[in-house]
């Protein structure tokens, strides 16, 4: 099972570097999808209100670079670390950010970044 995890995890992050987030969203995440920004889940709870998060950031984001610096995976949980460099909103922005997942059913079912 980890090893499907780590293909479809590789295949989250490639999306993300393709400019495909949303469609690896679509192909990856659960229907109860629960996704939280340091701690808060605020309106992040299912498909619906997490594809309109995605939607919101995909929609006012350039992304000019997304840099995997270390991927972990251990039975039904994963994380990556990655430096992003996008703008957003007008505003550059520079950042190095974990995203701890838990799996179920070969789909990505929580998802947290710090």
């Amino acid at each position: 099972m980890s090893s499907n995890i780590r293909s479809n995890l590789e295949a989250i992050i490639k999306g993300i570097q393709e400019h495909k987030i949303l469609e690896v969203f679509e192909k990856y995440y659960h229907a109860d999808i629960v996704m939280f920004e340091k701690g808060d889940s605020t309106n992040r709870i299912g498909k619906d209100a997490n594809r309109k998060a995605e939607e919101s950031f995909v929609n006012n984001a350039t992304i000019h670079e997304a840099k995997v610096l270390k991927v972990l995976v251990d039975g039904n949980n994963s994380a990556y670390e990655m430096y992003m460099d996008f703008t957003y909103g007008g505003h550059k922005v520079q950042k190095t950010q974990w995203a701890l997942q838990q799996w179920k059913d070969g789909l990505v079912i929580k998802e947290e970044f710090f």
